[in-house]
């Protein structure tokens, strides 16, 4: 089947022959004419002079007196005029909120040549009545304030009088801006459309300079499209070429693909050859095409694909490549598909360029642009956020380039905690000094950047070859980013405007968004990939179309200032036009297309739905229409699953040993690993046999487990004092009564464990922490004044005991032990007091349960203050001892609240007052517990409770939970 514009440019060549030079082709993109240069190519035996290949904007600047302005030079002239109309002061910060909504619209008014001043008299009126009225009935309004407690559908808020105030002067604002524009000899793009077509005469002059302009494979037109058009065409000086189905015009089927095509024929006729067959493959089924929709679980699983589906094209080959496209209907695809393709490709052709918003420049600028929005000063110190300056650091073009010596500002900043780093800690340090300074105002961000930018690039010196390729692509990345940041400083430079850095950071995402560097190579040969609008009048015979879902294909609408209803009113485009136009693209595609595949993501993910696109509905429902539906979803999961059990190995046994018995280092077990292996043998297995502990990391906020350390740190300091002496309920009682004392240990605590030297802006929950580490210190302080007096014996001490046990693997010694909170001894009994701000059990119902494989967690704290029990016995025998936990979390004030209750058979139970009662049998269990740890053929195997043990287990990734 020949293709469209291979069909067009022998037509015109035998036509026209060696005249054709003085022709101009207009073409929807410049990928178009590249290949129809390339077609007509085939046709001409000799030198001749190529014809004029425009696109359609740029025929109409061509044609145009007026410049067109980047976009940034649009949104300030545009706050100029508001200003001027408003007449406030109103920051460039809070009308950057609506600016590009409205040139957005002021462009669409110009290019469908609607009277502005009738528009946004009905945008205004129709707001007004709606503010008015509401729209709502007296029933509607009471059923939205029950949920709405402050709605007031008559009050005017801030928000509503900002709307009402900018719908009131949009002509005013239109007229004024266009003015301006027009006054310093620039214009956007809807500007310079309506000013040739309103202008006839001054564009037929222009356009005498040729023969006849040839507009080729166009489908939706603006108004000022079609009235260029049509004079060019009554003036003799226009042909058309359109590509279209024969079911676009004569049947129902695909009606919104030819929605524009019919009116275009009609107003403007069509010039293709006679022998044009309009029956394509979507209509002729004589030589029907192959159709795969292929349903994956994710965007990378997409573009995973691709080698699988290339290999599976039939015949292709190196000089048929260039009819073979990978299309990306989501262009954010690019980057994982640079890295899925096929080992030895042969041409690849990427027409849209590499983004530069995926590189490691623009993630640098943007690193950079979080960090000064996030520094803060205090009493004179600039103080910058740890995560801001960690990815800084661990930046490419950063790391590279600091000494080692720098790099170990990292590790200082993580050993010790700090959430904020002074900038001090990088003075004498040459380029983190530069980096790490605070920049006063927004104006001085694109000194403070290029200054940056610049150290970049020239010490990024390279000597091999390789490496000089990758030096001029990092160049060029630089390059554009260093033009978007020149835009920027341009503006933000002037006297007239004061933005904020966050409306600096998102003016330069917006002009980066649009910028990409292209790729170099032969543009015409090879697998061709590229977006979806580059396809236009373009035929492939293989394509495979990525990401065909709903919310892509068809695109959503953007937001508006005009009403749907007005846009219908007035012949702007809605949603129905944008609909139509993705159809025509889509099916487009289908025309002359022998092997297509179509891939989407099922997996429906924040508001995403996962839904393939109507357009693929449409063809499934089509009886016409054989497709091959394949679903590839599938659970992505670890190639090596760990099973829910694991039997123990040789290995594992030795590395358990050497890490408990043997060697002059070898640890002590502490009460933390042995509640471990009865909670979940498969996490002690990760821990202590694996030795797979979490990465250090700096906490933001002051989480429960450092809650506790705090608690624990704050009671050290405060009983230190008392170790030794006698506390009677005067001693107590006066620590309870000097509250002032105890916020300073508190703060004081905070500081030095978690703050490390951050005196302010430690955490942003720390007002909430502070209150609980004050309710649970004045909690043990009124359970001790109760207690009194008592003898504090120890605070925050270590103690250990040895284990010998006899198993598979012969003799065993072990020590066991760990830090003790507090020991204290009262009326000749010792306690052996740990402070617990978790939940613990209130009874136990038999020893035999502190030791029940997987048993539940409440009895961590009880194991492990016996544990302690049989170490101070052991250092200090013949002393009475007994277990006392301080349940801070579920406080009561009950006398003996702290001591562990044994079930029996009597309903209260036996409260334990000595430990050697249960001595001998504790030793027991655990004695039977530690053989089966260090037992070969005990097995690790995943706890049973899920949902209570694994929700915020650090293992859960590993074992699939």
């Amino acid at each position: 089947m020949q293709y469209f514009l291979k069909r067009i440019a022998k037509q015109l060549y035998e036509e026209y022959g060696e005249n054709l030079h003085r022709h101009c082709l207009v073409f929807p993109g410049r990928r178009a004419g590249l290949f129809f240069l390339k077609y007509l190519s085939g046709y001409i035996a000799k030198p001749l002079w190529t014809p004029s290949v425009v696109t359609i904007n740029e025929l109409f600047r061509s044609l145009s007196e007026l410049l067109p302005a980047e976009s940034e030079i649009l949104l300030f002239e545009l706050y100029k005029s508001y200003r001027q109309i408003k007449g406030t002061t109103e920051s460039f910060d809070e009308f950057y909120f609506w600016a590009d909504m409205l040139l957005n619209d002021f462009d669409e008014v110009d290019k469908y040549m609607v009277d502005s001043d009738r528009l946004f008299q009905n945008v205004r009126d129709l707001k007004m009545i709606d503010q008015q009225f509401g729209g709502l009935t007296d029933e509607q309004v009471l059923i939205v304030k029950r949920f709405w407690t402050n709605f007031d559908p008559q009050r005017l808020t801030g928000e509503k009088q900002k709307f009402i105030g900018i719908w009131s002067i949009l002509a005013d604002l239109y007229n004024l801006f266009g003015r301006n524009l027009r006054e310093k000899n620039i214009a956007y793009e809807g500007m310079i459309f309506r000013n040739v077509a309103e202008e006839p005469d001054f564009a037929s002059l222009r356009a005498l300079k040729h023969d006849m302009l040839h507009f080729i494979g166009f489908n939706a037109l603006n108004e000022c499209e079609k009235t260029v058009m049509k004079f060019l065409k009554e003036s003799g000086k226009a042909k058309f070429y359109w590509d279209y189905d024969k079911s676009y015009t004569y049947r129902e089927k695909f009606n919104s693909a030819g929605f524009f095509l019919r009116e275009n024929l009609k107003i403007l006729g069509n010039d293709m050859p006679g022998d044009w067959n309009y029956a394509t493959n979507i209509s002729d089924k004589s030589q029907p095409a192959k159709y795969r929709i292929i349903d994956t679980s994710s965007d990378v699983a997409q573009v995973k694909l691709l080698p699988s589906l290339i290999e599976e094209i039939s015949g292709l080959v190196a000089g048929n490549a260039h009819e073979t496209a990978v299309i990306l209907a989501d262009e954010n695809l690019l980057i994982p598909l640079l890295t899925s393709l096929p080992e030895n490709p042969g041409d690849i052709n990427i027409t849209m360029g590499y983004p530069v918003r995926q590189t490691p420049v623009y993630l640098l600028v943007k690193n950079l642009l979080a960090l000064q929005g996030n520094c803060r000063t205090n009493d004179g110190i600039v103080l910058f956020n740890h995560e801001d300056v960690v990815r800084i650091l661990k930046n490419p073009l950063i790391s590279d380039l600091i000494t080692e010596s720098e790099i170990n500002v990292i590790r200082d900043v993580v050993s010790a905690s700090l959430t904020w780093i002074p900038s001090e800690r990088f003075s004498g340090l040459e380029t983190l000094e530069i980096i790490f300074k605070k920049i006063e105002s927004p104006g001085k961000i694109s000194d403070y950047l290029r200054t940056i930018l610049y150290i970049v690039n020239i010490q990024h010196v390279d000597s091999t070859d390789k490496d000089k390729a990758a030096q001029n692509i990092r160049n060029e990345f630089i390059y554009r980013v260093m033009l978007a940041v020149n835009r920027i400083g341009f503006i933000a430079g002037t006297n007239y405007i004061n933005m904020s850095l966050d409306t600096w950071s998102r003016l330069f995402d917006k002009i980066i968004r649009m910028q990409s560097v292209p790729f170099s190579g032969e543009p015409l040969s090879g697998i061709q990939i590229m977006g979806i609008l580059e396809t236009r009048a373009l035929d492939f015979r293989n394509m495979i179309i990525l990401s065909v879902n709903e919310g892509i294909l068809p695109a959503g609408i953007s937001s508006s200032f005009i009403p749907f209803s007005l846009r219908e009113a007035f012949g702007l485009p809605s949603i129905n036009h944008r609909e139509s136009v993705y159809a025509y693209h889509f099916f487009r595609l289908l025309h002359r297309a022998e092997d297509v595949t179509f891939v989407y993501n099922s997996n429906s993910e924040g508001l995403r739905g996962g839904e393939m696109s109507r357009f693929l509905l449409q063809m499934i429902y089509d009886p016409s229409v054989e497709i091959d539906i394949r679903n590839l979803s599938f659970e992505i999961k670890s190639p090596v699953a760990v099973k829910e059990e694991i039997e123990r190995t040789d290995e594992a046994s030795q590395r358990l040993y050497s890490t408990f018995l043997s060697g002059d280092h070898k640890k002590i077990l502490s009460p933390s690993a042995i509640n471990t292996w009865l909670n979940c043998r498969m996490k002690f297995y990760y821990r202590y046999v694996n030795d797979l502990k979490e990465s250090e990391r700096i906490v933001s906020e002051i989480d429960p487990a450092m809650l506790g350390t705090l608690l624990h740190s704050a009671m050290k300091e405060l009983y230190s004092g008392l170790v030794g002496k006698v506390a009677d309920s005067d001693t107590i009682s006066s620590l309870i009564n000097n509250r002032h004392l105890v916020e300073d240990l508190i703060s004081k605590t905070i500081v030095n464990i978690f703050g490390k030297g951050n005196d302010s802006f430690v955490a942003i929950n720390e007002m909430m922490a502070r209150q609980v580490l004050m309710d649970y210190i004045y909690r043990i302080l009124e359970d001790d004044r109760s207690a009194t007096p008592f003898k504090i014996l120890l605070v925050e001490e270590y103690i250990d005991f040895p284990v010998e046990l006899k198993s598979d693997a012969g003799e065993l010694l072990i020590r066991a032990g760990g830090i003790i909170d507090r020991v204290d001894l009262k009326d000749g009994v010792t306690r052996i007091v740990d402070y617990k701000t978790g939940k613990i059990a209130d009874t136990v119902g038999s020893l035999n349960l502190l030791f029940e494989d997987d048993r539940v967690k409440d009895l961590d704290g009880w194991l492990q203050t016996l544990l302690y029990c049989e170490g101070y016995l052991y250092s200090n025998p013949g002393k009475i001892v007994r277990p006392s936990v301080y349940k801070l979390r579920k406080y009561t004030r009950e006398s003996g609240s702290d001591k562990l209750r044994i079930k029996n058979a009597k309903a209260s139970g036996i409260v334990l007052e000595d430990y050697t009662h249960v001595r001998q049998e504790f030793m027991e269990l655990l004695k039977i517990t530690l053989m089966k740890m260090f037992s070969i053929g005990e097995p690790f195997r995943m706890t049973r409770d899920i949902r209570g043990k694994c929700a915020y287990c650090p293992y859960r990734i590993l074992c699939m939970r």
